[in-house]
């Protein structure tokens, strides 16, 4: 068998289990991407959240201990007093009241407020100090006395904080309380740079640089869909809806108070994993997204790297089993030719087979097996000749003793009849016949080969009703003093047959019944006839003592089985050969102290076709 038909046999088998298994892996190394990088972005959101309102909450905590300070609230109560307008904040410059001093530690610490504002209790302004950014010299602070640039509904006297978000500012609204329980003398107003503090949030944290992430995506947005910061500049004071489209869906998410992890592209084909939640304390929303494309494409490259090394390795697999699987088919397609010529008789046959090869235990065995079957053989022919020669005697046995047995009816019946013409007539017939009967015997015993090879001669046409009168006058007819003989046989009944070994079933039949009957007087009747399909019958029954079925079943026809005390048990055998060449059969109707019949059947032939 050649190698690509193995091929095609076991590639399914060894290629499509590795490639399953590289799908599968191919398909979770894509799923463990986006679940890698949603949990990073998730992590990431909730770290720049927790960060931004630390920093927030801190930068609250400074106002108010800046608007609950005895210093300010002197300023406010004295808020007729005048201050120079060009004070900075210089080591230079004079140093400032107690009540500046206070205030400047708002814009001096590490909060991202730019300025800070006292109004009075009718909303006047008394002081704004704003924070002047410079990066090269450093930050300075510029004071206004009696005036402010800060707009705020909340610049009236309220007894309540507030925080209002502006565009990018963010704006801290503080009452400042007077000596009374419920008395409120002013308001602290601060506004704070939101763009500002996340960007330095995001830059204090490592998620930008995050090892799941080529590109790292914030945004944070206003109640209004107006992005507050992008980490994108381009993107920085726009509204989503004309500087991102993309991003409305979860803009829209965010505005609804939802939170989640999801995808979006954008216009320039860049995929990212997006963490979005609200922040309502501050008036904005927040999302975090990690840029897939690049994990994506690496995985895509070991996808297709094990898709490829699955199909090399099957392709090798395969190579392999087909190339061990040729080389024991040779052997055992060899074992099989020779396996097969043993059992078409060339019993000679050897199997040669190297001794590493894996059938060569098969072909030890089949030859030892051979050459068992070679001396079975052999000692079966001898056996076979030795059991034809023991069938030839047994036969020829059987033959005499029937000759004998007419020839002793003969002679017990001469005693008596002999002074009886009619009867030495017949008796002269009678053994002349036994005579030539005795011949025959002998003339087989001169050609054993013959003899021993069983065959038959071409059936002929032979009129049955001649024949069942003279052995019925040779072996019946001298019994008529013991036995009641009936004899109801047809003008001629034609059959084919072997005309010589037919007298030898009737002999033998009519001889069998005689015997059965014994010394007990019986009644033997011979009857013969045509069927109503056409087939000629004859039969012997006798009142004898008769078989029992099972005799019958088992034993009845088979040689060297008998019931006489004497018998050889070839006789019936014998006659069943003789009728099945004939093409006919032999029936048998028996039961114990009732008698046997027996029925044999031949093929008829007509008056015109018996010579």
């Amino acid at each position: 068998m050649s190698l690509p038909k193995y091929s095609l046999s076991f590639l399914p088998y060894c290629l499509l289990p590795l490639l399953l298994l590289a799908g599968f892996n191919y398909w979770s190394t894509l799923r463990n991407v986006d679940a890698s990088l949603s949990a990073q972005s998730q992590k990431d959101l909730n770290s720049l959240a927790a960060e931004i309102d630390r920093r927030l909450q801190e930068e609250e905590v400074v106002l108010f201990r800046a608007a609950i300070s005895d210093q300010v609230r002197q300023m406010v109560t004295q808020s007729g007093v005048t201050a120079n307008a060009g004070f900075n904040g210089s080591a230079a410059t004079p140093p400032p009241p107690n009540s500046v001093l206070a205030l400047s530690a708002v814009l001096r610490g590490a909060g991202h407020s730019d300025r800070v504002a006292i109004f009075g209790q009718k909303g006047a302004p008394v002081l704004q100090l704003e924070r002047l950014r410079n990066v090269q010299s450093g930050d300075s602070l510029s004071m206004r006395m009696g005036e402010a640039s800060i707009t705020s509904e909340s610049s009236q006297a309220t007894r309540e904080k507030s925080v209002v978000l502006k565009d990018s500012t963010l704006q801290y609204s503080i009452p400042i309380s007077g000596s009374g329980p419920n008395e409120r003398i002013g308001t602290l107003i601060s506004e704070l740079s939101l763009n500002e503090l996340i960007g330095n949030t995001s830059s204090v944290l490592t998620i930008a640089n995050s090892p799941t992430a080529n590109e790292t995506f914030i945004i944070a947005i206003d109640p209004s869909a107006h992005i507050v910061y992008a980490s994108n500049r381009n993107l920085q004071s726009g509204l989503v809806s004309s500087a991102l489209p993309e991003f409305l869906p979860i803009a829209d998410s965010i505005s609804a108070n939802k939170s989640d992890v999801t995808r979006f592209q954008t216009s320039n084909r860049l995929d990212y994993v997006t963490a979005f939640a609200p922040l309502p304390r501050w008036n904005i929303g927040l999302a975090v997204g990690h840029e897939r494309s690049a994990s994506i494409a690496s995985a895509h490259r070991w996808g297709i790297f094990e898709l490829i090394l699955a199909l090399v390795a099957g392709i090798g697999g395969t190579v392999a089993l087909s190339y061990v699987a040729q080389k024991r088919s040779g052997s055992m397609e060899r074992v099989e030719e020779e396996l097969s010529a043993i059992a078409k008789g060339e019993l000679d046959r050897h199997i040669e087979l190297k001794s590493s090869d894996d059938a060569r235990g098969i072909a030890d065995s089949i030859n030892l097996m051979t050459q068992k079957m070679r001396a079975q053989i052999a000692r079966e022919e001898e056996t076979r000749q030795f059991q034809s020669f023991v069938r030839l005697s047994a036969v020829l046995t059987h033959d005499l003793k029937n000759a004998i047995e007419a020839l002793s009816l003969i002679v017990g019946n001469m005693e008596r009849h002999f002074d009886n013409e009619q009867f030495r007539r017949d008796a002269l017939k009678s053994l002349t016949g036994a005579t030539d009967k005795l011949k025959g015997i002998v003339a087989r015993l001169t050609r054993p080969l013959s003899s021993l090879s069983g065959e038959h001669p071409t059936p002929r046409s032979v009129d049955l009703v001649p024949m069942l009168k003279r052995i019925a006058s040779m072996t019946a007819e001298p019994q008529r003093e013991k036995h009641e003989i009936e004899i109801n046989l047809p003008q001629t009944l034609f059959v084919f047959t072997d005309a010589e070994r037919m007298e030898k079933v009737i002999e033998n039949l009519i001889l069998n019944a005689l015997e059965s009957m014994g010394n007990q007087r019986g009644k033997l009747t011979i009857e013969a006839s045509l069927t109503e399909r056409g087939t000629a019958t004859f039969s012997i029954t006798d009142t004898g003592a008769g078989m029992s079925k099972e005799f019958i079943d088992n034993k009845l026809f088979r040689p060297f089985s008998t019931t006489k005390k004497h018998g050889v048990g070839l006789g019936l055998y014998t006659c069943r050969e003789v009728v099945e060449a004939s093409a006919g059969c032999i029936e048998v109707e028996s039961a114990q102290g009732a008698g046997t019949t027996f029925r044999v059947v031949l093929p008829s032939a007509s008056h015109d076709s018996r010579n």
